[in-house]
């Protein structure tokens, strides 16, 4: 039995459908083909002209087995997954009549099969080790690439640096797409390919070492990065304060809530990306620009009062307890 949560077989799915074979005459790619190898599901699609390989840690290690969805299938049961809820435990099994897929409230078996798939390790383990000697990784915003569909049915694609634009180049057509940040430090090919060499099988008698997690890029990233780094910059503040002074205490304990606030956004973060890293994405995406636009205070307000507070009642409340802390420092001046 293999189990992981809802969100990430629906993710799975998002990942690699759009890669289906609508061919129904050739069933071992007219669906997505999933693959347990113990440690990762794999989900694979390919119509023979773009192949995508998606894949997601187990829960526990578990035995190893493949089955086919068909593309029909996958048209109910997508929908049916998206009545879980993101973190909803769900285990996996294979049996004669297909993947049974068992939640709390009871068990659906999938109709699949056991097709031959195209052989896929040797394919992306070669793409692999031909960018080895390519040029720099580019990171590049999905959302920014559908918009060149309708420039002209093919482009040519050359990237001109690390940190320059995508050059696309169609008929009569020219374009540029700008890379995206990337928060992460090491950019080494080997990292990537050391990271996928378990899922490509690696050749016989080679040994691959382990190694480091690439850093992730994305707005979470971003944003996980900063919240660390707040994080640590406050704890290191305040045990620099004077706390012999109002004004050190003070500080101190701003310091202590700037640590203790940004620790706590980075492990909900964390915990919203394990459960929906898409959603975790988009979040931290409008937030970006709900920051940006300076008018938070305007929106708590807003957001306070529609879960039932009274902000108005916090703020007269405030006010009272600076006049009482500027009538307490009056009172503690020395008389001259």
């Amino acid at each position: 039995m293999t189990t992981i949560n809802a969100h990430r077989l629906q993710r799975l799915i998002k990942q690699t459908r759009a890669h289906v074979s609508p061919d129904v005459t050739l069933p071992p790619i007219n669906g997505i083909r999933f693959e347990c190898d113990g440690v990762h599901i794999h989900a694979l699609a390919t119509d023979r002209h773009t192949f995508a390989v998606a894949r997601t840690k187990v829960r526990e290690e578990t035995d190893t087995w493949s089955v086919t969805i068909s593309e029909r299938t996958l048209g109910w049961l997508t929908p049916w997954l998206k009545t879980h809820k993101g973190d909803t435990i769900l285990n996996l099994s294979v049996t004669a009549d297909g993947l049974t897929i068992t939640d709390d409230d009871g068990k659906l078996t999938v109709p699949a099969a056991e097709t031959t798939f195209p052989k896929w390790q040797h394919l992306f383990r070669d793409a692999l080790q031909d960018a080895f000697t390519s040029g720099d990784l580019v990171s590049v915003d999905t959302d920014m690439l559908s918009r060149w569909k309708h420039a002209d049915t093919h482009l040519r694609v050359w990237q001109t640096g690390a940190e320059k634009p995508l050059l696309l180049i169609g008929d009569e057509f020219l374009g540029l797409q700008m890379p995206c940040r990337y928060s992460g430090d090491n950019k080494d090919r080997a990292e990537v390919i050391g990271e996928w060499m378990g899922s490509l099988a690696k050749k016989k008698g080679e040994s691959i070492a382990p190694v480091a997690p690439l850093p992730q890029s994305g707005a979470v990233a971003e944003m996980a990065e900063e919240m660390l780094l707040q994080t640590l910059r406050s704890t290191r503040e305040m045990f620099g304060t004077d706390m012999d002074t109002t004004k050190g205490r003070g500080a101190f304990n701003a310091w202590v809530h700037s640590g203790i606030y940004a620790w706590s956004a980075y492990r909900l973060l964390q915990a919203l990306k394990k459960a929906d890293p898409d959603l975790a994405e988009q979040t931290v995406r409008d937030l970006s620009e709900q920051l940006e636009s300076g008018e938070i205070g305007e929106w708590a307000w807003d957001e306070a009062e529609a879960a039932g507070h009274d902000p108005q009642k916090w703020a007269d409340d405030y006010e009272a307890h600076l006049k009482k802390l500027a009538e307490k420092q009056a009172a503690e001046q020395p008389a001259t």
